[in-house]
């Protein structure tokens, strides 16, 4: 993937919080953990999220429910944008079309797509720190800036998706596809832990789309550090999943725009505060 794959010096490396002494004697598992260990923090600004946003969460959803900040959930909103830019929802326009009983291939390939966020992103992490160890510092900062700031935004514009703006009756009919084309698959447990798993999330977590945010990100950040085949490969990754969440009823266009957004302002960022350290 990459250009230029010479890791660090043995004697010393740059990692968050300082400078290891000796990192490369460490055996791979050790410096697995050690490169993983920044995205803890996504899980924890993701937790903060979810408690300030319960009250919406728990019971019945309607708009304008407030978090314990105060904000109130937007519905209409999103849904307005969308219809607006595109004359209807495309969420909608794609739903009456493609989807139908019993599931099709491109619905297998959505829920593929759309659970891939969850192992690309550690995946990617891991490959900076053992290739390209000199771009790890600015990954990092641009993912911590990119899901801290995501999250953020959870709390004070709480937004529903596509999915649950049909439940309160704002759009018309639209499903959450995301984990039913594991039945297509003949791997319907997969889809029944990832459903159980959806179902104890943050249901107003939706603007920005940090689903269609990471893709992007991967896609910028590698943008002059691999070559061309697998710019291409991180390009149609991030049209698929994008399409996938607009598909899946997961989120609006505006949603994925605002994602593809911060994730450009993130890589751009995370690169200048590097080199200015």
């Amino acid at each position: 993937m990459s250009e230029s794959t010479s890791p660090a010096p043995a004697e010393s490396v740059d990692a968050p919080g300082g400078v290891i002494e000796g990192l490369e004697a460490r055996p791979a598992w050790a410096q697995l953990l050690i490169a993983l260990s920044p995205l803890s923090v996504i899980l924890a600004a993701y937790a903060v999220a979810q408690w300030l946003t319960a009250p919406i969460s728990h019971g019945r959803i309607r708009e304008g429910d407030a978090n314990r900040l105060g904000a109130g959930l937007h519905v209409s909103g999103p849904a307005g944008a969308d219809g607006a830019l595109f004359g209807e929802v495309p969420t909608v326009w794609l739903q009456e079309r493609l989807a139908g009983q019993g599931g099709h291939w491109y619905d297998a390939l959505a829920s593929v797509v759309y659970l891939s966020h969850y192992i690309v992103l550690p995946l990617v992490t891991a490959y900076v720190w053992f290739r390209l160890r000199d771009e790890f510092r600015a990954w990092i900062r641009a993912v911590l800036m990119l899901t801290v700031g995501a999250m953020t935004t959870y709390v004070l514009y709480p937004a529903a998706p596509p999915w649950l703006a049909s439940d309160l009756g704002v759009v018309a009919s639209v499903e959450r596809l995301s984990a039913s084309g594991w039945d297509h698959l003949g791997l319907g447990g997969v889809g029944s832990l990832l459903a159980s798993t959806q179902a104890g999330s943050n249901p107003v977590a939706a603007m920005p789309s940090l689903h269609a945010a990471v893709p992007v990100l991967i896609a910028v950040f590698m943008w002059s550090v691999s070559r061309r085949r697998w710019r291409l490969v991180a390009c149609a990754y991030a049209v698929a999943m994008a399409l996938t969440l607009v598909y899946t009823g997961e989120h609006y266009v505006v949603d994925v725009a605002a994602g593809s957004l911060a994730a450009l302002v993130a890589a751009l960022a995370g690169r200048a505060t590097t080199t200015t350290k």
